[in-house]
């Protein structure tokens, strides 16, 4: 929720769409256009899904940093072990 709220802090057109779609909704129930409430409706709750989605992607971002730099170590680990096993085989052959 910090997130998003951070996100719609640091983006004012976003927030401003939101606010409009909004009062558009209010309006169109206080106006009684039941079916144009529906859509604004529905207009709303998409902008507010999308705009929390991209508010979350930093998360997302820094959890596969952490994974790609912990498989990153294994592979070096690995590689490490493969070449020190060739630089035994290679004393072994020139001895």
């Amino acid at each position: 929720m910090d997130n998003w709220l951070n996100y719609l802090s640091f983006n004012p057109v976003v927030s401003l769409a939101l606010v409009v779609v909004l009062v558009l909704f209010l309006f169109m129930v206080f106006r009684k256009f039941i079916k144009w409430a529906l859509i604004s409706f529905v207009i709303l709750a998409v902008a507010v899904g999308l705009s929390y989605n991209e508010a979350q992607k930093p998360d997302l971002f820094k959890k596969l940093q952490k994974q790609s730099k912990g498989i990153l170590k294994d592979g070096e680990k690995t590689a490490n072990k493969a070449i020190e096993r060739v630089k035994k085989e290679i004393e072994k052959k020139n001895k």
